[in-house]
């Protein structure tokens, strides 16, 4: 099934969804903003009115109003023809602008070109409509208000009209009638009436290159896809300048025909599923949904965003009880997922409901002009997808700080995509972490994407720019520091199950006698020591000797090591006797084990310094937990 017809049964599947409008608050980067999403009918676009006339079911006029910003928002039956205009005569089939529906126009708005013409042309269109015997009386109630030509003269007495010539929508009141929508933009009835009338007006049939069925075919086909002001088309074969399909084709009707109730569905399915759940990557659009509408899990997400709402036990501070209380929670919330597929019904099987499709749309260039390309396209069974989501949450997960908490301090799971690539390439901006280079970013998004959606292994290069952007830790304040190192280890860790090598996880592996792990829990417990001593002393902004050498230590850790104990003897001689020996017995052990195997030596350290550093300073951590609520041992 070709993602046309997979949209267009969507569509068919939230008929419910149909004209519903619904304002969401959506977060961009740093910037929060209201987003009006619907689900638009067939023959149907949304257009902003400034102004409102109320009108009784005779079509006289009983008042009118400004249209407040936050109101403007309405959905106006169209034609092919008006849907796209840009110049000439071409008007709307009911709500329209000033210049269209008022024949009073000239006379109060002084121009020199004649708006006459327009208002005859939108007059003779909608009588073809209002005439017919079942349109609604809605309509033919404003069809005999325009037919008196009083618009503006109403407007300017009610001191609506302001030169404005912006779009006017319509109430009609109908006391005799049990119908309490009085809003002509949102009555399914008015929806209904046009899009039967409209189909009759189509002359034009061939053959649906998408469903293979002789109809009513189109080659204006939808833009506004990604928002109101993108021009990108999904499908455009009207260049006869350059001739796109010239070579293979001799008319754009044998480059493209596409059925027009397929095309009108298909199109406002995936203009809603944009702004209903579409993921943003600057200007590409990532969507993930099921046609036959049940809740998927969406890729791009971190665990924590998943399991959020899902309510949490008091007794999860140990780190190995928060990494079973993940895996129970993970569980359920994809048998949550899976239990939406299981009681599916033969009939919707058969017509392709059981799947879930994973789609992103984005331009060449990156522009609101030109083409849409499809730039990644996956359907699979919902099954195999949830599985793949949550394997991956399961296997790129580790243990993270959550600044903003209710007392949960540590959350475990996998960072988002976005996070990742920001660990690999970002670099410190006014506080946070940021990639100047937008472009990068989208192009690695897009990488992850087949590794989360259909199980692929992770890229070796984006593991390999973690571990060096890591390699330079001074580059970053405290708090960005640990939140980047929380995510690397994250994507170390799925590295490693990814190609078959020694699995770390955030317990501290004590028994491990790898050397690049070794080297981290060295530089972990130098960095830690100094650290507390610096916090008894009320020092907490100086950085560490192991912060300072760190890149250095990373290139030859035997010789800076001995370098950064030397500098650390100051801070040993103020221990206590009991941390003294504990801190000088565990480097012994350390060091021990790495010249067990001759491995205490200046070659480079791989990526597992950073899983140890981070397990053996987690220790310390919690043994610093202890000493506060208990009293130093």
């Amino acid at each position: 099934m070709g993602w046309i017809e997979v949209l267009a049964r969507t569509y068919d599947n939230c008929l419910s969804e149909v004209g519903r409008i619904d304002v969401r608050t959506k977060k961009y980067g740093n910037k929060e903003f209201s987003e009006t999403i619907v689900l638009l009918p067939e023959s149907h676009l949304t257009v902003n009115a400034f102004a409102e006339i109320r009108l009784n079911i005779d079509g006289e006029y009983i008042t009118s109003r400004k249209v407040d910003k936050n109101e403007q928002l309405t959905i106006v039956p169209v034609t092919e023809d008006s849907a796209s205009r840009s110049s000439g005569i071409t008007p709307m089939p009911l709500c329209d602008k000033l210049s269209y529906i008022a024949g009073d126009y000239d006379e109060y708005v002084k121009e020199e070109k004649n708006k006459r013409p327009c208002y005859e042309a939108y007059m003779k269109e909608l009588h073809k409509w209002s005439d017919l015997p079942d349109t609604p009386r809605k309509v033919k109630a404003i069809c005999s208000y325009l037919d008196k030509g009083c618009v503006m003269k109403d407007l300017t007495e009610n001191g609506v009209c302001d030169g404005t010539d912006g779009f006017v929508r319509f109430i009609v009141s109908d006391s005799d009638s049990n119908d309490r929508e009085n809003r002509t933009w949102r009555d399914a009835a008015i929806y209904d009436s046009f899009i039967k009338y409209y189909r009759t007006c189509m002359e034009n049939t061939d053959i649906d290159y998408s469903t293979g069925k002789v109809c009513a075919v189109t080659q204006k086909l939808p833009a506004k896809l990604r928002n109101t002001g993108d021009k990108a088309k999904l499908i455009s074969s009207n260049d006869t300048t350059n001739f796109t399909f010239k070579g293979r084709f001799r008319t754009a009707s044998e480059a493209a025909m596409i059925g027009y109730e397929t095309s009108q569905k298909a199109h406002n399915a995936l203009r809603w599923l944009i702004a209903y759940q579409g993921y943003r990557n600057d200007s590409e659009y990532i969507i993930c949904w099921s046609p036959g509408n049940e809740p998927v899990p969406s890729p791009m997400k971190s665990t924590d965003e998943y399991l959020e709402n899902y309510e949490e036990d008091d007794d999860d501070d140990i780190i190995a009880d928060t990494e079973k209380i993940f895996a129970e929670k993970l569980n359920n919330a994809m048998n949550g997922y899976l239990h939406g597929f299981s009681d599916m019904d033969k009939d919707r099987v058969d017509r392709g409901d059981l799947k879930v499709v994973v789609m992103a749309v984005d331009t060449a260039d990156g522009s609101n002009q030109g083409r849409l390309s499809i730039t990644y396209y996956n359907e699979q069974h919902p099954v195999e997808f949830i599985r793949n989501v949550f394997r991956w949450h399961k296997e790129c997960s580790w243990e993270h700080y959550r600044k903003e908490s209710d007392g949960k301090n540590y959350y475990y799971g996998a960072p988002s995509p976005k996070e990742i690539i920001l660990t690999a390439y970002g670099t410190e901006m006014s506080g946070g972490i940021d990639i100047g280079n937008k472009k990068m970013m989208k192009k690695n998004i897009d990488r992850l994407l087949p590794c989360i959606v259909q199980g692929r292994k992770i890229p070796k290069d984006i593991v390999r720019a973690v571990v060096i952007n890591l390699g330079n830790p001074l580059r970053f304040g405290s708090y960005n520091r640990n939140r980047l190192l929380e995510n690397a280890c994250a994507v170390i860790r799925k590295y490693q199950i990814d190609y078959g090598k020694e699995v770390f996880s955030v317990a501290l592996n004590k028994e491990s006698n790898d050397r690049d792990y070794l080297f981290g829990r060295l530089l972990a417990a130098a960095h830690n020591l100094e650290d507390y001593i610096n916090y008894k002393s009320n020092n907490t902004g100086r950085e560490t000797n192991a912060m300072k050498y760190w890149s250095v230590y990373v290139q030859k850790p035997a010789k800076t090591y001995s370098l950064i104990r030397q500098r650390l003897q100051p801070y040993i001689s103020k221990l206590t006797s009991g941390s003294r020996n504990y801190y000088l017995e565990l480097a012994e052990e350390i060091f021990d084990k790495l010249s067990e195997n001759d491995s205490f030596n200046n070659e480079p350290l791989g990526e597992n310094y950073l899983m140890g550093y981070y397990s053996q300073s987690a220790e310390f951590r919690k043994n610093r937990t202890k000493e506060t609520t208990e009293g130093e041992n």
